[in-house]
């Protein structure tokens, strides 16, 4: 595989495992120059791109480019180009940005995705912990940034969902800001927690019931009317009972809510904000069951699977699973759980590790493509010690180590835990 500046990948096969059988692939080089010798192979075949780059401190880091804006606006500018390239025409792209650069990357993003294709900016809880007071805020909150690669051109409904519900047995009909309706039940339709008996009226201000309603066996004996500010007009109230949904009023409130029948699905869509705290009814939990982590999880997650050792600021791999998670198949109406995954800043290797993990619950065959510059270790370092010189070293170690915990997790899986190792030569 070659480009116009004689750049070529050349594979490591000591480096590698199972790299004539596996799927996974890791470069290690300058991002830049890997985006452009990927275009060849994989120019809008990228399903998703999860990318969380170096923030912008102030400090110097090891991108630089010449090109417009700040240096490292040029630097995530002159990669989103050909990022877009590779992503399919369904394809999406999540960033994971603080609030110092947000603004500029919608900016850019708005510039090389376009403004229609903007998805949602979701807030990441990044922390639990609160140390010393800051001066006014303390930030706890970082972004992660959604964008399409084409989400109207190709009239794309769902790209993200987060849930599916195959049936709903506790959709209340009342919405305060609806208007004032009067809906009739037919006989037998409605099931109630009430004793055998005939009601009158209804417990709560929220319900009025236009005439009496005889309760039997918790089904009504009769036809009743009640008004109340409903989502549903009573033709949708008949519509729904052809298609076998049913009623239930659980107290004298008399607040009636639908049953739906077989075959009635619900899609449930991503939450803006990604709560990170158990304790809060709200927190982010994905369709497996996996609720969403901190920063400080991410780096405890890194010392027992590489012993002792620290990395800057690595996210969950918590996080990326719920984001590859909520992929959706909107043509063959399911989850998809086979497609690429490219993460061009890779740093200790959490996109591939997710994508493992991910595959070995649900028998997906996704693959992960990395990309990390051999940053040096420093010599002072816990890494440094045992023998990590670059971070390429840390991070295909890492990879290589979740696979065995994975599986040890996950006995019966049969996911892809291989890896073949490039290297960007000329």
């Amino acid at each position: 595989m070659k480009s116009a500046n004689k750049k070529s990948l050349m594979l490591l096969k000591d480096k590698s495992i199972d790299w004539n059988t596996t799927e996974n692939i890791y470069i290690e080089g300058d991002n830049l120059e890997a985006l452009e010798l990927l275009k060849k192979d994989y120019a809008e075949k990228i399903r998703v791109i999860y990318i969380d780059p170096p923030y912008n401190t102030g400090k110097d880091f090891t991108y630089h480019d010449k090109l417009r804006h700040s240096e490292w606006c040029s630097m995530i500018l002159s990669r989103l180009k050909p990022a877009w390239e590779l992503l399919s025409d369904d394809g999406v792209i999540f960033i994971s940005i603080d609030d110092k650069e947000v603004s500029n990357l919608r900016k850019i993003c708005e510039e090389v995705f376009g403004e229609e294709n903007f998805i949602t900016q979701f807030i990441y809880e990044k922390t639990q912990h609160f140390g010393r007071q800051k001066l006014n805020t303390y930030s706890n909150a970082e972004y992660v940034l959604c964008y399409a690669k084409s989400l109207y051109n190709t009239k794309l409904k769902e790209l993200l969902v987060e849930n599916i519900k195959t049936e709903l047995a506790d959709a209340p009909l009342y919405n305060a800001s609806n208007n004032i309706t009067e809906l009739t039940f037919p006989a037998g339709t409605v099931k109630f927690n009430l004793k055998d008996g005939v009601y009158k009226k209804a417990a709560s201000a929220k319900y009025e019931l236009l005439n009496w309603v005889e309760v039997k066996n918790e089904k009504n004996v009769n036809e009743f009317t009640l008004k109340l500010k409903s989502r549903w007009s009573q033709k949708k109230v008949l519509e729904e009972l052809k298609k076998g949904t049913t009623f239930w009023v659980k107290s004298e409130n008399f607040a009636v809510r639908a049953v739906y029948g077989d075959g009635k699905i619900s899609k449930t869509a991503p939450k803006q904000i990604i709560f990170t705290n158990k304790n809060n009814k709200f927190c982010t939990v994905s369709r497996f069951g996996k609720y969403v982590t901190t920063n400080e999880t991410a780096s405890k997650e890194l010392k027992e699977l590489v012993k002792g050792v620290e990395f800057s600021y690595p996210k969950p791999v918590s996080l990326i699973s719920y984001l590859l998670s909520l992929i959706y198949d909107y043509k063959n109406e399911k989850f998809d759980n086979e497609f690429t995954v490219l993460d061009f800043f890779s740093g200790s290797g959490t996109t591939a590790h997710a994508v493992m993990e991910l595959n070995a619950i649900d028998g997906g065959k996704r693959k992960f493509i990395l990309v990390q510059k051999p940053e040096d270790v420093k010599k002072e370092s816990q890494a440094y010690k045992q023998g990590f010189k670059t971070l390429c070293d840390l991070g295909e170690e890492r990879i290589k180590r979740a696979g065995i915990k994975i599986k040890e997790q996950y006995p019966n899986s049969n996911f892809d835990g291989g890896l073949k190792v490039y290297k960007i030569s000329d």
